[in-house]
């Protein structure tokens, strides 16, 4: 253990950020100095000074992440943590392969910083063997996998982390989400690249063919032993299949401990909560510990609309190259993508956007043309509350439509019917419940359902039964 405070060297050449993290390590008792410059850093560093070094990526005389495999010859002893601002999965890739302690993604929680830095310099540091995993860099970055939200960083982090390991993944994503074009770039930054990615999506196959297509004499996971096999809409998967599959993933973790190599890698792709259908004696338990040791969920698009411009932008260039019309988006229509709810997600986007490419005489694309195109009747603004029946039937109208035409080719997912009810029904009890500060009684009489009925509602759709969680916006049935 040492004898005095462990030394950090905080590198960034933004003065605020730079200030602002030294100061909270300084009070939790370290020596911190900075650096400006990839020049500066690696003076620092190199004569000795530094437990820890915590750097940007981007300086104006470099780039951090190309300095750092000669800065760790030089300083073996070296825990490295990388931040940035401009952070991608290509950027989450290239600071996994350098086998730094941590990577965060700009802005964090200063919390979460002096937690790891805390971490790092109690930590051994491994051997450069160890640090480095096998990965590689994607064919393509996908479109699915764009982004620099926060939510998406998370996503990065752990779809890198993931993709050096033979375990089953299971992704959680949304209809649209692009789940088997995540499941491939899995598998393409993986170690074993080389062997083959083959999908299934069970959603197009009928029931009684799900046994054979897996498991019968040309199945996907009988003729292969190595290669990654992704099974889409896994919860349609047959009673007697899923028994199989869970069976199969056991032994095939038994078999991996003297054959790692030759392991076939399964993930599955779901859009819906797994868990719940477990509950329910939809789905085996044992197959749902199997996949969801280790689950990668990417967010929907909407609950990530400052990625929508820069994954509009590239779709537009991709489509212009592909289609030989050239067309942009000026800034209003942009503001329209970001204030739509996209049920169908990134496949929707597309759909839209190609859609207004083959169509649309324009070469700049407004947000009123936007606003027609996804049925929104001003700049993709929420839709007012509407005055009479007939405008919420057309509301849903639209609505499921647009969710028929962002599946695409495929077939929605079966169990629709309970799906939309659920979307209806949860936001109606919950605007009720408010409506009454959360009175059960008051709230059962206005939908004119029976109270048990209601509470049986209320605990199938998963929303809040206390009162106290209605009370914040005014006792308005009271």
């Amino acid at each position: 253990m040492k004898s005095r405070p462990a030394q950090i060297i905080v590198a960034d050449d933004d003065k605020t950020v730079r200030t602002v993290i030294v100061q909270a390590l300084s009070r939790q008792g370290y020596q911190v100095g900075a650096a400006t410059t990839i020049a500066g850093l690696w003076d620092m560093t190199t004569s000795g000074r530094g437990d820890v070094l915590i750097t940007d990526v981007g300086f104006p005389d470099g780039d951090a992440l190309e300095l750092l495999p000669r800065l760790q010859e030089k300083r073996p002893d070296l825990t490295i943590i990388v931040m940035s601002a401009r952070a991608n999965l290509l950027t989450a890739i290239k600071t996994r392969q350098s086998g730094v302690f941590d990577y965060l993604p700009k802005p964090f929680e200063l919390k979460q910083l002096i937690d790891v830095v805390a971490r790092a310099v109690t930590a051994e540091p491994p051997s450069l063997a160890l640090q480095k995993p096998a990965l590689s860099l994607p064919k393509q970055l996908p479109i699915a996998l764009m982004g620099k939200s926060p939510a998406m960083q998370m996503s990065f982090k752990l779809l890198t982390r993931l993709s050096g390991q033979n375990m089953p993944v299971l992704i959680k994503a949304d209809i649209g989400s692009g789940k088997q074009t995540i499941a491939k770039t899995l598998h393409e930054m993986g170690p074993h690249a080389q062997d083959s990615f083959e999908a299934i999506n069970l959603s197009q196959l009928e029931e009684a063919r799900h046994e054979e297509a897996l498991f019968g004499l040309s199945g996907l996971l009988t003729r292969r032993s190595s290669g990654m096999v992704f099974i889409n809409h896994i919860e349609l998967l047959s009673a007697h299949a899923q028994m199989q599959l869970a069976r199969f993933i056991e032994n095939s973790d038994q078999a991996a401990l003297s054959l790692p190599k030759n392991q076939l890698r399964i993930v599955a792709g779901t859009a819906i909560n797994l868990q719940a259908l477990v509950e329910q004696g939809l789905f085996r338990e044992d197959l749902f510990f199997e996949l969801s040791v280790a689950v990668l969920t990417v967010p929907s698009l909407r609950d990530r609309a400052e990625d929508i411009p820069q994954i509009a932008h590239l779709l537009c260039a991709r489509y212009t190259e592909e289609l030989g019309a050239k067309k942009t988006l000026d800034e209003e229509a942009v503001i329209a993508l970001q204030g739509y709810q996209w049920p169908g997600n990134i496949r929707e986007l597309e759909l839209i956007l190609k859609r207004l490419f083959l169509s649309a005489p324009q070469a700049s694309l407004s947000a009123a043309i936007i606003a027609q195109e996804i049925g929104r009747t001003s700049k993709a603004e929420p839709v007012s509350q509407p005055e009479g029946e007939s405008n919420l039937t057309d509301m849903f109208s639209q609505h499921i439509e647009r969710y028929f035409a962002a599946t695409g080719d495929a077939s929605p997912v079966p169990g629709l019917h309970g799906r939309i009810l659920a979307e209806i029904e949860k936001p109606l009890i919950i605007e009720t419940l408010y409506h009454t500060a959360g009175n059960q009684i008051k709230a059962a009489h206005i939908l004119g359902l029976n109270r048990n009925t209601l509470r049986k509602k209320i605990k199938e759709l998963n929303i809040p039964a206390r009162r106290e969680t209605y009370r914040n916006r005014g006792q308005k049935g009271q």
